[in-house]
């Protein structure tokens, strides 16, 4: 009896905590609904308000919630996180407007890193369909392994060129499959950021820059991050960025 008790209450929690969970999610969702009213009568202050409260990380592929947050904080002037909304949807939706865009707002305001160029173009293309290339070219991996492995049996020869085109294809699968953990884009968030040559708040100053900025991360160090700025390494603390 005690046991069918208990089991009774367990289920009676589960239920009780699916549809709090329940009622988080629609309560989510209907904000949202209310943010869309709101920015439809033009009451964009308060709209803003409840996007920016429901931008979660499931919401970082809503395409209409990312053009919507770009552009009040275009029209509030804050280009900051203008700039990073449109970042966000470059990696889901790039396009050549797009990041004309983009690079026109930086140059009005002075801002590096969103320059358009073959180079920004890759990473962003990249970190879009970069789930794809090692999954490529594993199978073309596996297809070289198979001739390679059938010519053995076959007792036939294996050329030089052949061994060292498959040592130079993993290395390259290698290097593809590690780009992601090395390589990430952040923005500078805070007004007065300081560059310095080593990880250290001792170490010399680089530059002192202001928010906005977009720039390329290749490592960390405790809590700072190594990035590229003006094609030199230098150091940033990790909270003066936000990751896109």
């Amino acid at each position: 009896m005690q046991v069918l008790i208990k089991k009774y209450l367990f289920f009676c929690s589960l239920v009780g905590l699916l549809l709090g969970s329940n009622r988080g999610f629609s309560a989510n969702k209907q904000e949202l609904k209310s943010a869309d009213s709101l920015f439809a009568m033009a009451r964009y202050t308060e709209a803003e308000i409840l996007y920016k409260k429901n931008f979660t990380e499931d919401e970082k592929n809503n395409q209409a919630l990312l053009l919507k947050l770009a552009f009040l904080s275009e029209k509030s002037n804050n280009y900051t996180d203008c700039l990073f909304y449109l970042s966000e949807l470059a990696l889901v939706n790039p396009s050549r407007r797009l990041f004309e865009k983009m690079d026109k707002i930086a140059a009005e305001q002075n801002l590096k890193g969103y320059e358009f160029d073959d180079y920004n173009y890759f990473i962003i293309f990249y970190r879009r369909y970069g789930d794809y290339i090692p999954i490529l070219l594993l199978i073309l991996g596996a297809y070289i392994v198979l001739i390679m492995v059938s010519k053995t049996l076959k007792r036939e020869g294996i050329l030089t060129i052949h061994k060292i085109s498959i040592v130079v294809y993993l290395g390259v699968l290698l290097g593809i499959l590690n780009i992601p953990s090395l390589y990430r884009t952040c923005v500078i968030v805070n007004p007065n950021t300081f560059l310095r040559e080593e990880p250290s708040s001792a170490a010399g100053i680089v530059e002192r820059v202001g928010k906005g900025h977009r720039i390329t991360v290749i490592g960390a160090v405790d809590n700072w991050n190594r990035v590229i700025w003006n094609n030199r390494i230098v150091y940033i603390r990790k909270n003066d960025l936000r990751n896109i």
